[in-house]
Parts: C-alpha cells; sequence; structure tokens
C-alpha cells in the first residue's frame, strides 16, 4: 500500500524533522510504501531561508560586521546541511509550492495521512490550508490524520466550518494531544483517537541509523530552549553554577554565562547525540522533552508559552509531572531532574504504543 504523508517536514527544526522521519520509519514496518508529499509552501520555506550577506548596512562598525557576517555563514551552512539531510533520509514524493499544484498532481495513492505536527494549528499554517487537512486526496483514497496537533485546545472560530466540512471524508482521526480531542471532536461523528507522537513510537536502538557523532564531548548541560524564556536562562545558569558544567545550547553564542558552544549547526541526527551525550537536559521544547525520555536522561521541562500543553499532556500520561519546573522559585531539589523508575517509564511508553500501533493498523485497514 502506497502512502503520502503531509507535515511540516521541510521545516528547519529537529523536532519537525524527526516525527516525519519517525513516522515514515513506522509506516514501512508496518508493511507500506510510505513517502512524504513535498509540499512545501513559501509561508513554511521562508521561515528558514538564511539572509544574504549583501543586507548588511553600510554603516555598521567593522567589529559588527565581522560577527554578522559569522552569523550569516553559520545561517547558510546549517540550511545546505539540512537542505542535504531531508533529501536523504525522506522519501520525498514530487515537488508543490502551492495548494493549486497539489490539487491538480492526482498522486494516485492509496491512503493519505496529515501529522504529526502542528499541521491543525493556524498561526503555523497562516490560516487555514486545505492541504493539511487532505483536501486533495482523491475520493476512494484511506484519508486519516496520526496524532495531528492543534497547538490549542479548539478549532478557532473562523476556521470551525471549513475544518467540519474537510473532516467528513476522514476514514479515522487521531490527535496527539487529549486537551484537543474535545475540541476537534465537537466537529466530527468519526470518533477522535489520541495517539503518541510518532517519535516515541520507535525505541532507542531504532534511532542509532540516524544518530551522528555530535560536537561535544565531556559532560554539559544541554539547554533547547525555543522561545526566549528568562525563568529558563536563570534556571539554567544556576544550575550551570551548582554543577560545575558548562552549557551548550542552539542559539546564537553568548546567552548563557558558562556556555560550551553552540550546536545551531546541527542535522537532527547530531542533536540525537547532544542530548544522549548530556549530565543534563533544560529545556522548553517538546521534542526535547521526548528525546529526554527516549534517552532516560535527567531533565525539567518549562513549558512553552503557546504550546506547552502537549508537553504537560505528555508527561502526565506517563507519570513525570514533577519534571515540570513553572518557576524558578520552585526548585529546591536536584532530584526533580531524576527519572526514578526507568522500567516503570519504559512499561508505560510499551503501553501506549500498544494503542497508537492499534489505531495506525485500523487506520490502515491491516488485518
Amino acid at each position: 500500500m502506497k502512502v503520502g504523508v503531509v507535515t511540516f517536514h521541510n521545516a528547519h527544526n529537529y523536532g519537525a524533522s524527526l516525527q516525519t522521519w519517525a513516522l515514515q520509519r513506522v509506516l514501512k514496518n508496518l508493511g507500506m510504501e510510505p513517502g512524504v508529499i513535498h509540499y512545501h509552501p513559501d509561508s513554511i520555506d521562508r521561515l528558514y531561508l538564511p539572509p544574504k550577506q549583501n543586507t548588511m548596512k553600510k554603516k555598521m562598525k567593522y567589529a559588527l560586521q565581522k560577527k554578522y557576517r559569522n552569523r550569516v555563514k553559520d545561517q547558510v551552512y546549517k540550511y545546505e546541511k539540512y537542505t542535504k539531510f531531508i533529501e536523504e533520509n525522506f522519501n520525498l514524493i514530487g515537488d508543490f509550492a502551492t495548494y493549486d499544484q497539489l490539487e491538480n498532481a492526482n498522486l494516485g495513492l492509496d491512503a493519505y495521512v496529515t501529522g504529526s505536527d502542528q499541521v491543525w494549528n493556524s498561526d503555523h499554517t497562516k490560516g487555514f490550508d486545505p492541504a493539511y487537512m487532505l483536501d486533495f486526496a482523491e475520493e476512494g483514497a484511506l484519508k486519516f490524520s496520526y496524532a495531528a496537533s492543534v497547538g490549542r485546545e479548539h478549532i478557532l472560530p473562523q476556521y470551525r466550518e471549513k475544518f467540519r466540512n474537510s473532516l467528513k471524508s476522514y476514514t479515522s482521526i487521531a490527535v496527539r494531544e487529549a486537551s484537543a480531542q474535545g475540541g476537534i471532536q465537537e466537529l466530527t461523528d468519526t470518533p477522535v483517537n489520541v495517539v503518541l507522537d510518532p517519535t516515541l513510537l520507535l525505541n532507542r536502538e531504532d534511532y542509532e541509523e540516524l544518530k551522528q557523532p555530535g560536537k561535544f564531548s565531556g559532560r554539559y548541560i544541554c539547554v533547547y530552549m525555543m522561545e526566549n524564556n528568562k525563568q529558563l536562562i536563570k534556571f539554567a545558569n544556576m544550575l550551570s553554577v551548582a554543577t560545575g558544567l558548562p552549557i551548550i545550547q542552539r542559539k546564537p553564542a553568548g546567552i548563557f554565562r558558562n556556555e560550551l558552544g553552540s550546536y545551531y549547526t546541527d542535522t537532527p541526527g547530531e542533536f540525537l547525540s547532544e542530548i544522549e551525550n548530556a549530565e543534563y537536559v533544560v529545556t522548553n521544547s517538546f521534542h526535547a522533552t521526548v528525546f529526554s525520555l527516549i534517552y532516560e536522561k535527567p531533565f525539567i521541562s518549562m513549558l512553552h508559552t503557546s504550546t506547552g500543553s502537549r508537553t504537560s499532556d505528555l508527561l502526565k500520561s506517563v507519570g513525570l509531572e514533577s519534571h515540570l519546573l513553572y518557576d524558578v522559585a520552585d526548585f529546591h531539589d536536584m532530584n526533580q531532574f531524576i527519572i526514578k523508575d526507568k522500567e516503570a517509564l519504559r512499561a508505560r511508553i510499551k503501553h501506549l504504543q500498544v494503542g497508537s500501533y492499534q489505531y495506525l493498523r485500523e487506520a490502515l485497514r491491516i488485518d
């Protein structure tokens, strides 16, 4: 069975790439012939294009010019590395920059799946984008979502009727966050399931094929800060002072007091090594939290202001909500970092995997 996935695969973002790779791998393990439909609208692509060096203002001093040139050089280098990663690791189907191109393609696949990134978050899709609702899929093909994320508890009022109409042709529906289940169920008569992010459907060993050596050796704290968060910066600095360990992080250098360096130009495979080799992980990223669980690392998660529900839902589902930190003042014990019962964590993830795999088998009509 030929299956096409529509997701944010072209985003130069570790979480977006790793969930795409994982879903592609899971579908292959289930006996499918999976591919990633190469739909990459300008609203996504332009977020990751490196700036041109000739945009530099002439009045800038030489020192600032040099700093700017080095940053642009890193951005160009990362863009080229990341583009190569996408081309080498995803089975891309077609090349569609607009929805009209995709709608006229007549791909003729047996099944179409949307997910598992925030494909139903209108903030990310710049309004309602019918591609992520699979409106282009041919009649008669299976059409379902897997771990589609809304990024909030409901669909915004101005898009509710469009979502309702699109969902009428879905053969199966699954979202990633329990907090969004009710809001989607209001728009359809088809049962709405809650399933794991596909990165959690694979085990640590499955990622060995993708993993590449990271930049850093020795002991360090890995910080993955998606949005700027003063509390997170304060906490990471406190942890560095208390442990004597330097910090590696994904943003330009100079944010933290004791930095070993930045992994800004890492590919997703290299990023996995940075997590695996860390002494501690401090993050407000959902997928950095996921891979802290997979590699069973001591970690603290501080919620993203707009999409934090997915992290809190996940940690509650595996019994590790104690790893959430809402305010630096609430942290009193280093034991809050430690996964005390790793066997119990593995068992909980295994239990959650069963329901998610069952959903996929039913959605794909696998006996």
